[in-house]
């Protein structure tokens, strides 16, 4: 498929994996608001239960201990009245004990009976604290009287037993009408606590079922999203698969037309000072086939894993070397790795191809001289190669530019190296430098 085919292809591709993408965003952003709104009901359905389910036990407490308050406040009222008895009956002061003890905390019994009640008590139960300490208090002044009299010697009066059981029988019927006050007041708690849980579960059920429900949904936006990522994926790697493919035309483009320019000046300068045809034709044969050579070591094709620096250079520039000793060749013996002969091969075959159709080699006086070594700096992890020409044209620098330019830089990042480049008046002078472990 040609590069116009796949950006065809792929535009409209792309537009619908975007839009996919963009729906599934919208989906999964008012799947989360509706997930926030359910789990805020949930959460205020389940605060409002377990709110009168407190309400409901706090009451159940105070109803007890007002119930127990109320039944010691009576019996210390009957104790009171029961050692009042005992003594007028008997003359003797420890019948007196029950009484004591029943007046020393009648009244405080009334007294917190009425802070447990606190805010909580009704209008009613408020009026019937209030006739409970008056009744105590008459009934304690009562009692308090009539043992008095007995230890005088006087005897007791009729009107006075009758008075205080009227007061205790109003002080029982007060107390009665609290505890079912109380009672009221704790049945209607447990009714409330009933019925916000006859409206709550429901309501819980119904909104569990929803994030049971909201769940399944947002696996499947998952799921959606997943194949429009990995369809987006898909699509990214076509648009860089396009783009190689692009490029590598473009460089085989490139290559073909230095191909050409480079055969053209074989031909013309392996026709200099020869008048024999069949010299000529065997000169051009020979270095045509030397540069299809060259061509093969740029693409990668040798075998191994390690080849030697100075063959790699020299099968390369072997092609160009029209006349004997123009190209000259100097370094240490270097094992290249071969995956680094294809960027190389390429950055040496450019710098070449430039010299032949522009530089020191476009001339008959000009030569080129290769040279390399190991790195100083860093003994046997660097290469330093050296191109330099001599005594050809001056070549200006935007002559290097273009499409040749980018395929050096390219070649050279491939190396993970740096090259540097100085157009000097009597040619180009390049050096380069590349680590031999070059990472994949």
């Amino acid at each position: 498929m040609s590069g116009r085919g796949l950006r065809l292809f792929a535009a409209p591709m792309w537009s619908e994996v975007w839009r996919e993408l963009r729906l599934t965003s919208v989906l999964s952003r008012i799947l989360i608001a509706v997930q926030c709104i359910v789990l805020l009901a949930l959460g205020g359905s389940l605060s409002q239960t377990l709110a009168a389910e407190r309400q409901a036990r706090e009451q159940i407490a105070a109803t007890a201990e007002v119930l127990s308050l109320l039944q010691s406040s009576l019996v210390a009222g009957i104790d009171a009245e029961t050692g009042q008895r005992g003594f007028l009956l008997a003359g003797e002061p420890e019948y007196l004990e029950p009484y004591e003890r029943g007046s020393r905390i009648w009244l405080p019994t009334i007294a917190r009976l009425r802070v447990v009640l606190g805010d909580e008590a009704t209008p009613a139960q408020e009026q019937a604290m209030a006739r409970l300490e008056q009744l105590a208090v008459a009934r304690l002044g009562g009692l308090q009287r009539t043992i008095e009299h007995a230890r005088a010697g006087a005897p007791a009066q009729v009107r006075d037993l009758a008075a205080g059981k009227r007061t205790m029988d109003r002080y029982r019927a007060t107390v009665g009408a609290l505890e079912r006050e109380q009672t009221a007041k704790l049945r209607r708690a447990i009714i409330k606590a009933q019925r916000v849980e006859a409206r709550t579960v429901p309501i819980i059920f119904l909104l569990g079922g929803t994030v049971f429900g909201l769940v399944i949904v947002g696996l499947w936006l998952e799921r959606r999203a997943a194949r429009a990522e990995a369809a987006a994926r898909d699509t990214d790697r076509l648009r860089e698969a396009h783009a190689r493919s692009d490029l590598l035309a473009r460089e085989l483009n490139h290559r073909v037309k230095n191909l050409f320019a480079v055969i053209i000046s074989i031909v013309s300068l392996s026709g200099k000072g020869e008048t024999d045809v069949r010299t000529v034709v065997a000169k051009i044969r020979s270095r045509i086939h030397a540069l299809s050579l060259a061509h093969s070591v740029s693409q990668g094709q040798l075998s191994g894993e390690e080849v030697a620096l100075g063959e790699v250079i020299g099968a390369i520039l072997k092609p160009y070397d029209t006349e004997e000793g123009r190209i000259r060749l100097q370094g240490d013996e270097v094992a290249l790795p071969v995956r680094t002969v294809t960027p190389l091969g390429l950055l040496m075959h450019e710098l070449a191809t430039n010299s032949a159709k522009y530089g020191a080699l476009s001339v008959g006086d000009g030569a080129v001289e290769v040279r390399w070594r190991r790195s100083a700096a860093e003994p046997g992890t660097e290469v330093e190669l050296l191109w330099h020409e001599t005594h050809g044209p001056t070549v200006a620098q935007d002559r290097e530019a273009g499409f040749g330019s980018m395929l050096v830089e390219k070649a050279t990042m491939q190396l993970s190296g740096r090259i540097e480049r100085d157009w000097l008046p009597d040619g180009l002078c390049a050096r380069l430098v590349f680590p031999l472990e070059v990472h994949p």
